[in-house]
């Protein structure tokens, strides 16, 4: 599935792994990607709002 608007696109998938299945989440533009497994989906749908604000508002990279 293909999540964009007129600044971002993201790919989102379902991707079987050696440990199991896991959501991945690409965005095309930046060649960056990120998979989230079960628990941490649950873990980030427990969090304040702000908490997400923050993580979203910081560059990715090192």
């Amino acid at each position: 599935m293909v999540v964009a608007n007129e600044f971002v696109d993201v790919v989102v998938r379902k991707v079987d792994t050696r440990n199991g299945v896991r959501l991945e989440i690409w965005s095309p533009r930046h060649n960056t990607c990120v998979r989230f497994d079960a628990v941490a989906l649950d873990c980030l749908s427990y969090q304040e709002p702000e908490f997400i604000t923050s993580l979203l508002a910081r560059k990715p990279g090192p």
